[in-house]
C-alpha cells in the first residue's frame, strides 16, 4: 500500500493521486454502478523517438491517469466521454496536450511526442549585457574568483573591469561603459545608492571600491540594455546584495604588506540570526617602502574600514536586514603643476546605513528598503581648499509575482533624496592652483529629490520565445524634469545551450545637485538622455560560455560647460561597438580556469574646448571628437593554472588601446595679474585630436589553499603587479608656458605584495 510519506513535494502527491485514484475510484463504482468505461492506451517517446518512461498522462479535470512504463506505453480507464483533453508531463519536457473524442466502451490509441524543455521559466534572464556573480545558477564571477584575479586586488569594480564591456581608461576601479564616463554608471546596495562607490575617490572613480567582495552574496552588472527596474543612469548598473546567515558560526582573519583584517560571523537561534562584524586595517607605507615608491607620496594612503549587519529569519517567508559599513581614508600625493608645486591632499569618510525586510504576502514578494549614505570629503591643494558633504537618503520598495505559469510581474517605486553641501575655495582658472591667484568662494548647499515607479513583465510566449517590457518614470526636483522611459527585451532560446537576445530601451540621468543650483549652476537643465540597442548570441558550454555582443548608443541633452549660463544641454553623441567573452572552468575545480574578454569602441561626442576671452574670461567652442573615455581595443585575459593540489598560479594581461587627449597648444598672457598671479593662462587644441600611448600590464600571483580540520582554511598568497615595470602614461604635465610637456606615468611600477587569510569554524 502507497504511503503519503514517500511523496516528498506537492508534485509529486498529486502524481501520487492520479495514480491511485483511479482504480479505487474504478473498483468502487464498478461495484456501486457497473457503469461502462472508456480505456486510452498509447505510447510516449521524445523527439528522437525513443521511448519515455515513467511519464504522467491523464485526463484534464479529472483523476483518471497513469504513468507509462519502461517502454513508453501506458493503459487506463476513465469514466469522461465527449470533448477531452488528455495531459503527458514528465519534468525535463515540455507538457504535451491532446484534445480527444472519448466514447464510453470504446479504445482511444494516442501518441505523445514530448520535446525536452529548453530552459525553465525561472531561469529566464532576458536583460542584455549582464554579468553576475553570487550562488546563483550560471554565475559568470563568484567571491572567490574576485579574490583570486591578479590585479584585482581583492575588489570586485577592478574585477569586473576585465569583463568587457569596461574601458580600461587607468588603473583605478572606475567603470567606464562604453564611452561613458563613471558618473553614468548607477551603484546599488541592497536597494541603497551609492552615490560615492569608491576608495580614494578622484575624477574618474578611485583606487578601489567601497565594499569588500566577501561582504556579498551577490553582484549584478550590466553594461547595457538593462530593464525598467534600475534608472538614473546613462550607461551601466552595478548592484549587489550583501549576505544573509551565515551557514555556520566562523572567524576569518588576514594580514598582508599592506592591510590587516578580523571578522566574525555567527549563527543564533536555529539560524534565525546572523550577526556578522567585520573590520580592516589598511597602511600603505610598508608595501611601498618595500618597493622603492614612497617618493611619489607625501602622505601614503592608510584608513580603515568596519561593518556589522544583523539578519533576522523571523519566519519562512520574512526577513529583516540591517546593513552597516563605515570607511575613512587619507592620503596625500606630490603635485608639480605650472602654477604650484605642492602636496594634494585628501580626508574621505564615507558611511551606509540601510535596513531592508523582506516578505511574502499572498502571491507577493516584497522588498523594500531605508538607507542613508554619507559621504564628507576634505581636499587641499594650493587656493584649492574644499569641504563636500553629500547625504543620500533613499526608500525602495519593489514587489514581483508570477501571473500565470509562463508570466512573472515586477513593480516598484522609489524616492532618493540628495543633500549636497560645498564650503571653502576653488580655482577660478582650473590649473592654476597658486595661493594668491583668484579663487571662487563656496558655502553653498544643494538639495535635490527623485521620485520614480516602474513595471517590467515577463513571458514565455512560446517554447523558444521569451519577451520581457517594461516602462519607468523619473521626476527630478529642482529640474522639474520627469521621463518616460520605455523598454523591450526579446530572447530566442535556439537550442538548450544557445540563445539570442536583443533589447531596446530608452534611459534618462538627470543633472548633479551643483548642476542645477542658482549660483553656480542652471536650474533649466534638462535630463541626459541615451538609447540603448544590443544585440546578444550566447553559447552556454560544458565548462565554460561564449558571448557576443552589438550595440549601438545614440545620446541627447548632454551637460556641457558653457561661460554664460555655467551650464548647457547642448551635448549629444553616439558610441557603438563589439564585445566578446569567452569563459572557462571553475577555480579549484578545473586544473585550468580562466576568461578572454575583448571590446571594440568607437564614439563620438560634442564636447568643450576652453580659450581665454576679454579679461581672462574662460570661454568655450563646441567640437565633435572621440569621448575622452574612448578606448578604442581592449582586451584582457586571465588564465589560473592549479600547479599540485592547492598551490595555483593565475596571470591577469591587459591591453588597451590609449584613450584620446586633448592638448594644450598655446598659453595666453594673463590681462590681470592679480587674478591669475604671473601664470599663463591655457588654450586647448582640437578637442580628442591626439592619444595616449597604449597601455600595457601584466599581473600574476601565486596561492597555496589549505583546508584543515572542521572546513578550516589557510590561503598564502604572493602578487606581482605590473610584473613588467611598464610605466604607462595617463597624462601630460607641462612648463610654466606650456611650450613643453612630459609624461606622466603610472604609480604602479612593478611591486610584491604577500599576505594570508585564515577561516576558523566551529573552534568553541
Amino acid at each position: 500500500m502507497m504511503s503519503v510519506e514517500k511523496f516528498r513535494n506537492w508534485t509529486e502527491l498529486k502524481t501520487g493521486i492520479r495514480i491511485l485514484l483511479p482504480w479505487c475510484l474504478f473498483l468502487f463504482v464498478s461495484i456501486a454502478f457497473s457503469q461502462e468505461m472508456s480505456v486510452l492506451q498509447g505510447t510516449v517517446v521524445d523527439e528522437t523517438d525513443l521511448p519515455l518512461p515513467y511519464v504522467n498522462i491523464y485526463v484534464e479535470n479529472t483523476f483518471d491517469g497513469t504513468i507509462s512504463d519502461e517502454n513508453g506505453n501506458f493503459t487506463f480507464q476513465t469514466f469522461a466521454t465527449g470533448n477531452a483533453v488528455v495531459i503527458a508531463t514528465i519534468m525535463g519536457f515540455e507538457p504535451v496536450r491532446e484534445h480527444v473524442v472519448l466514447t464510453a466502451g470504446d479504445t482511444t490509441a494516442l501518441q505523445f511526442r514530448c520535446l525536452e524543455t529548453l530552459i525553465e521559466f525561472d531561469d529566464v534572464v532576458v536583460t542584455a549585457s549582464a554579468y553576475s556573480s553570487g550562488e546563483e545558477e550560471g554565475v559568470t564571477l563568484n567571491s572567490l574568483d574576485v579574490v583570486t584575479t591578479p590585479g584585482a586586488a581583492a575588489d570586485v569594480f577592478l574585477a569586473i573591469k576585465t569583463f568587457p564591456g569596461v574601458a580600461m581608461v587607468d588603473e583605478g576601479s572606475g567603470l567606464f561603459v562604453r564611452g561613458g564616463d563613471v558618473s553614468e554608471t548607477v551603484t546599488i546596495m541592497d536597494q541603497a545608492t551609492l552615490v560615492h562607490p569608491y576608495r580614494y575617490e578622484s575624477p574618474t572613480g578611485g583606487e578601489f571600491g567601497t565594499i569588500p567582495p566577501f561582504l556579498l552574496s551577490g553582484t549584478f552588472f550590466s553594461s547595457g540594455g538593462f530593464t525598467a527596474k534600475y534608472g538614473n543612469a546613462l550607461s551601466g548598473v552595478m548592484e549587489m546584495n550583501s549576505l544573509n546567515v551565515p551557514g555556520f558560526s566562523h572567524i576569518e582573519l588576514g594580514a598582508g604588506l599592506a592591510a590587516t583584517s578580523a571578522g566574525y560571523h555567527g549563527r543564533f537561534f536555529d539560524g534565525k540570526l546572523g550577526i556578522r562584524f567585520s573590520g580592516n586595517y589598511s597602511d600603505t607605507e610598508p608595501m611601498f617602502r618595500v618597493n622603492n615608491l614612497m617618493d611619489e607620496f607625501s602622505e601614503a594612503p592608510y584608513g580603515y574600514d568596519g561593518n556589522l549587519s544583523l539578519v533576522y529569519d523571523y519566519s519562512g517567508t520574512g526577513r529583516i536586514k540591517f546593513f552597516n559599513y563605515l570607511n575613512q581614508d587619507r592620503f596625500g600625493v606630490h603635485v608639480n603643476a605650472p602654477s604650484f608645486d605642492g602636496s594634494y591632499d585628501a580626508v574621505e569618510t564615507n558611511s551606509l546605513h540601510n535596513l531592508q525586510w523582506r516578505e511574502i504576502f499572498g502571491e507577493w514578494l516584497m522588498e523594500s528598503s531605508f538607507s542613508v549614505n554619507r559621504f564628507d570629503s576634505e581636499r587641499n591643494l594650493g587656493n584649492l581648499d574644499l569641504d563636500n558633504l553629500d547625504i543620500t537618503t533613499k526608500f525602495r520598495s519593489d514587489f514581483q509575482r508570477s501571473l500565470y505559469e509562463n508570466i512573472r510581474l515586477e513593480t516598484g517605486v522609489e524616492w532618493e533624496r540628495i543633500e549636497n553641501s560645498v564650503k571653502g575655495t576653488a580655482p577660478y582658472y582650473g590649473d592654476v592652483y597658486d595661493p594668491e591667484a583668484r579663487v571662487y568662494r563656496f558655502d553653498e548647499e544643494y538639495p535635490a529629490s527623485r521620485y520614480a515607479a516602474y513595471v517590467h513583465m515577463e513571458s514565455q510566449v512560446s517554447r523558444r520565445w521569451f519577451l520581457g517590457s517594461g516602462v519607468r518614470s523619473d521626476f527630478h526636483d529642482p529640474a522639474e524634469a520627469a521621463s518616460v522611459d520605455p523598454r523591450f527585451q526579446v530572447r530566442y532560446q535556439w537550442t538548450r545551450s544557445t540563445n539570442l537576445r536583443a533589447s531596446w530601451g530608452l534611459y534618462h540621468q538627470g543633472p548633479s545637485p551643483y548642476q542645477v543650483n542658482d549660483v553656480s549652476g542652471n536650474p533649466d537643465l534638462e535630463l541626459q538622455q541615451a538609447q540603448h540597442f544590443v544585440g546578444t548570441w550566447e553559447t552556454v558550454l560544458n565548462r565554460g560560455l561564449i558571448r557576443c555582443e552589438l550595440y549601438y548608443k545614440p545620446y541627447r541633452n548632454l551637460i556641457l560647460p558653457d561661460a554664460e549660463t555655467n551650464f548647457n544641454n547642448r551635448g549629444d553623441g553616439e558610441s557603438y561597438g563589439l564585445d566578446l567573452f569567452l569563459k572557462h572552468g571553475e577555480f579549484l575545480i578545473d586544473r585550468v580556469h580562466g576568461w578572454i574578454s575583448y571590446s571594440y569602441l568607437h564614439s563620438e561626442r560634442l564636447q568643450a574646448r576652453r580659450f581665454v576671452g576679454d579679461h581672462d574670461q574662460q570661454l568655450y567652442l563646441y567640437e565633435t571628437g572621440p569621448s575622452p573615455f574612448d578606448v578604442t581595443h581592449n582586451l584582457t585575459t586571465v588564465v589560473k593554472v592549479r600547479l599540485w593540489q592547492f598551490l595555483s598560479l593565475g596571470t591577469t594581461y591587459r591591453y588597451a588601446t590609449g584613450r584620446p587627449h586633448t592638448p594644450i597648444v598655446d598659453a595666453v598672457s594673463p590681462e590681470n595679474p592679480e587674478y591669475a598671479g604671473s601664470y599663463y593662462l591655457p588654450v586647448d587644441g582640437e578637442v580628442g585630436s591626439e592619444r595616449l600611448p597604449d597601455f600595457h600590464r601584466l599581473d600574476a600571483d601565486i596561492s597555496w589553499y589549505y583546508p584543515f580540520g572542521n572546513n578550516n582554511a589557510l590561503v598564502l598568497y604572493v602578487a606581482t603587479s605590473n610584473l613588467l615595470n611598464r610605466a604607462n602614461v595617463h597624462g601630460y604635465e607641462y612648463s610654466d608656458d606650456y611650450s613643453e610637456r612630459t609624461e606622466l606615468t603610472t604609480d604602479y611600477k612593478r611591486f610584491i605584495y604577500f599576505g594570508f587569510s585564515l577561516t576558523l569554524y566551529e573552534l568553541w
